[in-house]
């Protein structure tokens, strides 16, 4: 659906209770100007559906005040619980960060034991909890909006003996269905064979089904995926930097790209760039284009370069620059726009803001003190109002369930 662009509608004109949305007298007089028929639409319920479902989605996630903006994500530990929990705070920076000027920021989220965050996709985030070695509960989570959705388990049916060894998420849309999906692939370790065992474990989440399909995919456990962060989604598939004991013994090509298409939920994989095998590597989305960032030298204090590789079509990749930020110890936790890179020092925990073409190094004022050392992410993050409760949501569906005992 496309809104006419003479149309001015604004945040106050949308109010939100409960599972319904109601249109404002000049909402409804701005889809009469789109061109919608509402003498057709008999009931005030039909309505709420229609814009709930179309016209909502359609302007919250194109309009011009509901910019991209930065998304600050400081992981801490605290060892006083068993096991430890790992509490975090979620910052919103602006739309426009300026060289030079430190800007303001607004605490989202405070405390929670979480053990990584996947997305933004739509505004959505992916929450998930449990010790490494413990099967993982996820929940869907709109910041905005401050819903949450608990995500049932999953069971993995594997022999005797076997220890969970690794494990990738992805999160995307299913573009033909319109349907928000979870991919998880796991491998498993030996104990009787000293050796992971060669079988890969996959599942699938449909959130419309509210239910997992396990998969079987077609590559073996000697393909490596590469951490859950060294990833991106675009336009429908997920995308992850990705190994292989063959791609190192030939030393060409050493990293390639194992993919994951969510509308016909198959794997498949196409050739990275060519990135030496010792450097460190992340994939990410460069504006609209697949991208990757290697560095031998990372973290070292004023001479780590960072090379950056933007994917054409297909195999071809072409290294648009190379990073060379003028800081102390630090490690690169996120990339914005197409030319600034967010870094967080080793030693102090402060966050730097790197404009790669004005040269220009800025604070974004961040003290982590309280939280110690955890890692640090940055992604970028555009607000949503769309709906991820259930028609008929538990008690359980609220965020703090989530964070505190779920």
């Amino acid at each position: 659906m496309t809104v006419c662009c003479s149309c001015t509608i604004k945040d106050e004109d949308l109010y939100i209770a409960d599972d319904t949305m109601t249109l404002h007298w000049s909402f409804r007089q701005e889809m009469q100007c789109c061109g919608f028929n509402l003498s057709r639409m008999t009931t005030n319920t039909e309505i709420e559906i229609y814009s709930r479902h179309e016209i909502v989605t359609d302007h919250i996630l194109s309009s011009e005040s509901n910019r991209l903006r930065l998304l600050i994500i400081k992981f801490g530990l605290n060892y006083q619980k068993v096991p430890c929990v790992r509490p975090f705070d979620t910052y919103l920076l602006p739309d426009k960060i300026f060289s030079g000027c430190v800007p303001a920021h607004k605490l989202i989220y405070h405390v929670g034991d979480i053990w990584c965050i996947y997305g933004p996709i739509d505004g959505l985030l992916l929450l998930e909890k449990g010790n490494y070695i413990d099967d993982g509960r996820f929940g869907w989570w709109n910041p905005a909006t401050k819903e949450c959705r608990l995500i049932p388990h999953v069971f993995f049916e594997v022999e005797e003996g076997l220890e969970d060894n690794d494990r990738r998420i992805g999160i995307g849309i299913d573009l033909a269905t319109h349907d928000y999906k979870i991919i998880w692939v796991r491998t498993y370790w030996n104990d009787y064979e000293s050796d992971i065992f060669p079988k890969v474990y996959a599942a699938v989440y449909s959130t419309k089904n509210n239910s997992w399909k396990h998969l079987d995919p077609n590559f073996s456990h000697e393909c490596q995926i590469c951490s859950s962060h060294n990833c991106t989604y675009k336009n429908g598939t997920y995308y992850w930097i990705s190994t292989s004991k063959k791609c190192i013994a030939e030393g060409i090509n050493v990293y390639f790209i194992r993919t994951f298409d969510f509308s016909t939920d198959l794997f498949g994989r196409f050739e990275g760039p060519p990135i030496p095998g010792e450097h460190w590597v992340t994939l990410f989305l460069r504006g609209g284009s697949i991208a990757t960032m290697s560095s031998k030298d990372v973290t070292q204090a004023m001479v780590a370069f960072y090379d950056i590789w933007v994917n054409i079509q297909g195999n071809h990749w072409i290294k648009v620059y190379t990073v060379n930020p003028p800081i102390t110890d630090h490690t690169c936790i996120g990339m914005w726009e197409y030319d600034k890179f967010i870094y967080e020092l080793t030693q102090s925990c402060k966050v730097l803001f790197y404009d790669q073409t004005s040269k220009q190094v800025t604070s974004l004022g961040f003290d982590f003190v309280d939280l110690g050392f955890g890692s640090c992410w940055a992604l970028s993050y555009k607000e949503s109002l769309f709906p991820i409760r259930k028609e008929k949501p538990g008690e359980k569906d609220n965020i703090d369930y989530f964070m505190v005992d779920y």
